[in-house]
Parts: structure tokens; C-alpha cells; sequence
């Protein structure tokens, strides 16, 4: 055999070997994997941790209070799903976005409570691929901004042109938010909270792998284009918020190691928005701002809210 014909054979297993890493990241980070996070959650129903308990008391929270589940069709096809909690006649609406792998309570926890107890009634997304969503795929915010923006507007349709919305997410779910802020919202969004989003899902996978495997990471780019319709550049809440004309509270746990804290001094300021502010959350990790510190969270959040809506 010729030595070229060894170089070939050699390049050729190596590149199917990053092709198939790559794809294995893709599907990890973008899949719905549905069984997995199922089983995930029932694991945790048996952890006694105080944090993950008091989540579980927002689901039966939720579970408690009349809500209407109300559904619609994204711009690709999707079957997409919501809980609408009426609270008293109000028309000041929170939206609430959670996170990757997530649910609305999981992710949410008492900052759902904290909303809702102070008088907003609440619209409890599930994002796409999520929960009761439909979809094979997640966008790192690239589509879900959309869906939101759809959501407002279902909202509007059904319950008046005189609601007063505010916008709010954890995690990917914060990134959804400020990739909406890029866009054109309704004029009756009037104000947005991101607890712990990334800067752009480029820089959060990065960071996550530790610079680790890059030639699959860039591999990865064109099969999430191909597969799940989504270009990096639309995964970007840093260049979304450089639009942004809606004021914009942006919040973070200074224990957060999954999405790096200092994210968030990097959003605010690049925030165009002239109406912003920060808070951070003492010695919480990723996703749990409003369950490590609640009353902290309650005299920085709430008052946000009350002030714009």
C-alpha cells in the first residue's frame, strides 16, 4: 500500500472521529433528551437538600393555584405549552422562562412564589423541547426569543391590549430574555429580569469544556445549523442586548461556576439599554439567586417590577 494512500485512510478515521464526537457534544447540549432528564428529575424527587426541597414546594405551589393551560403553534411547527395564573384580576403579567433541561418550577422556585405573592399574575413557560413543548431540539435562546415574543402576543390577544408584561428567566431562560430584548417587542413589555444568563452559547460552552476539544466545537457549528436550524450568531444575548431599548435588571449568583459570574458585568455593560440595573446574589450557585437569598431577591426584584409595571 502506498504511504498516501495510509495518510488518507488515517485522516479519514480521525475526521469521522471529530465528526462524531461533535455530534455526540450537539446532541448533549442541544437534544431534548427527554427519558434522561425525566429519570433526572424523579431521581431528585428523593434528595432532601433544602434547596431541591423547596422547589418541589413551588410545583405543589403551582399545582394548588387555578391556572389555564394555554398552548400555540411556533413559527416552525412546534406545539408549544404554558401555565397562565390569573391572580386577582391584575393586568400585570410576569413571563417566566426557565432554563436548559429544565421545568418551570425547577428552575423558578421561589422566585415564582415571591411574583406571585406580590400580586402579578404569572405566565409559566414551558420552552421548547421541554416539559409539554413540543420539539427535538434547543436553541440557546436563537428561537425561543421568538416563541416568547409569540407568547406576549397570545397574551395580549387573549386578555387585553391593556396588560403590562414584564419579561423574566433564569439561565437559558434569562438568554431567551435578552435575546427578545434585541427584537421588536410590544410596546406594553415594559421592563426585564435575567437571572444568570450566558454572555453567547459559544462563550458558555467554552467555558463549560474548558477550552477542551475545539476542532469538535467548531465542527459543531454547522451540524446545529443543519439539525436544529439555529446559527450561533442568534445564540447571543452580549449582541442582542447591544439593541436593547428595555430596561433591564440583570441578576447572578457570585458562586455561579456553570455560567461564570462575571457574564453578568459583561451583559450590563453592554446593555444599550439607558434603564438597567445589577444585583448580586451572595453566595448562590447557578440558578438558585432567588432560593439561596429570598428576601434579598424580594427587595431588589420586586421592587423592579413595581416600578415598571
Amino acid at each position: 500500500m502506498h504511504w498516501y494512500w495510509i495518510v488518507l485512510i488515517v485522516f479519514g478515521v480521525l475526521a469521522l472521529v471529530v465528526i462524531g464526537v461533535a455530534f455526540y457534544l450537539f446532541l448533549f447540549a442541544f437534544g431534548a433528551s427527554r427519558k434522561a432528564v425525566e429519570k433526572m428529575f424523579a431521581d431528585r424527587q428523593r434528595d432532601p437538600s433544602p434547596l431541591v426541597r423547596m422547589r418541589w414546594d413551588t410545583k405543589d405551589y403551582m399545582d394548588r393555584l387555578p391556572y389555564e393551560t394555554l398552548t400555540m403553534t411556533s413559527r416552525d411547527g412546534l406545539k408549544l405549552s404554558a401555565r397562565f395564573f390569573p391572580n386577582g384580576g391584575t393586568k400585570k403579567v410576569v413571563v417566566q422562562m426557565h432554563g436548559w433541561h429544565s421545568r418551570p418550577y425547577w428552575d423558578l422556585g421561589k422566585a415564582f412564589d415571591l411574583v406571585y405573592d406580590a400580586g402579578y399574575a404569572v405566565l409559566a413557560v414551558s420552552q421548547r423541547a421541554q416539559g409539554d413543548s413540543e420539539g427535538k431540539y434547543l436553541t440557546y435562546g436563537a428561537k425561543e426569543s421568538d416563541d416568547l415574543i409569540d407568547w406576549i402576543r397570545l397574551l395580549l390577544k387573549r386578555y387585553g391590549e391593556e396588560l403590562s408584561i414584564a419579561i423574566t428567566g433564569v439561565s437559558m431562560g434569562a438568554a431567551t430574555v435578552l435575546c427578545a430584548t434585541g427584537k421588536n417587542l410590544p410596546e406594553q413589555v415594559k421592563c426585564a429580569v435575567s437571572d444568570c444568563s450566558f454572555t453567547s452559547a459559544r462563550e458558555e460552552f467554552r467555558s463549560t469544556m474548558k477550552g477542551k476539544l475545539p476542532i469538535a466545537r467548531a465542527v459543531g457549528v454547522p451540524i446545529t445549523r443543519l439539525f436544529a436550524g439555529a446559527r450561533y450568531s442568534d445564540m447571543s444575548p452580549i449582541t442582542a442586548v447591544t439593541r436593547s431599548v428595555t430596561p433591564t435588571l440583570f441578576v447572578h449568583g457570585d458562586k455561579d461556576d456553570f455560567v461564570p459570574y462575571p457574564m453578568m458585568q459583561k451583559l450590563y455593560d453592554a446593555c444599550a439599554a439607558q434603564d438597567k440595573d445589577l444585583w448580586t446574589s451572595p453566595g448562590a450557585v447557578h440558578a438558585e439567586a432567588a432560593m439561596t437569598n429570598p428576601e434579598a431577591y424580594a427587595a431588589h426584584v420586586l421592587p423592579w417590577l413595581h416600578d415598571h409595571l
